[in-house]
């Protein structure tokens, strides 16, 4: 009853409630109703603090939902495998280059690992104009191939537009088609939604890697073993419970 109490707190005073539910109410029902609700969470705050730990765990549930379901990412390995691991990453990121043999390995050994790949290009011109290289070329089928070898190109090198055409041709990709899908809408809000998720998980650089809604910030890969066993441990324990 308590949490009911305050999900109809939260719902009235903050807008979560249809406008259909507030307009059953005249004026004087709706002040009584504040009233009342705000008698009792001043002497039961615990419940509003309930209520709002309640909320943001479905925020984040949530959010972690969006990250790891979007159909536009590439992504390797099984699709219901019980610990998901999602990279945001930067073409020019020296930490993203080293973390490519890492996920290389994990995608190699693990049947029970899905990566998702997400590209957010924050550090220069170059990483964008990749990351948009990256997507348009993904209908062609050599995403994978074609990140590896952008990930392997020196960071003391100018990733210039020849220098990604010449990747993305030895990749097995047609550039002519690539580079008239780069700045379609579709590849624009893609990029402008992996931002949004990055600022929502706190990602502040590159790489960033969340692992079952955890993340892990940088290339670390002690820390990114751990969670890695962690997450496993946790989705055989739920799959025992079953």
């Amino acid at each position: 009853m308590a949490r009911l109490f305050a999900a109809l707190f939260l719902a009235f005073f903050m807008g979560f409630a249809r406008p259909a539910s507030a307009q059953s109410f005249n004026a004087q029902e709706q002040a009584e109703i504040r009233a009342v609700v705000r008698e009792y969470l001043v002497r039961n705050p615990d419940v509003l603090r309930e209520a709002l730990d309640s909320l943001e765990a479905r925020v984040t549930a949530e959010r972690w939902r969006q990250i790891r379901n979007d159909p536009r990412d590439f992504a390797m390995g099984p699709a219901d495998a019980p610990v998901t691991i999602v990279e945001f990453y930067d073409y020019r990121c020296a930490y993203c280059h080293r973390a490519l043999e890492w996920l290389t390995d994990v995608v190699r050994t693990r049947n029970d690992v899905r990566v998702v790949f997400k590209e957010l290009p924050i550090l220069s011109a170059e990483s964008m104009e990749a990351a948009r290289a990256v997507l348009a070329a993904r209908p062609q089928g050599r995403y994978w191939q074609f990140h590896q070898a952008l990930m392997s190109f020196p960071l003391n090198q100018e990733l210039t537009s020849a220098e990604i055409d010449r990747i993305a041709r030895q990749s097995g990709i047609d550039v002519a088609r690539m580079r008239r899908g780069m700045e379609s809408p579709e590849i624009t809000a893609l990029l402008e939604e992996n931002r949004a998720h990055a600022v929502n998980f706190e990602i502040s650089g590159t790489p960033g890697f969340v692992i079952n809604g955890e993340l892990i910030s940088g290339f670390d890969e002690t820390r990114l073993d751990a969670r890695l066993r962690e997450a496993t441990r946790e989705a055989r324990q739920r799959q025992a419970q079953r």
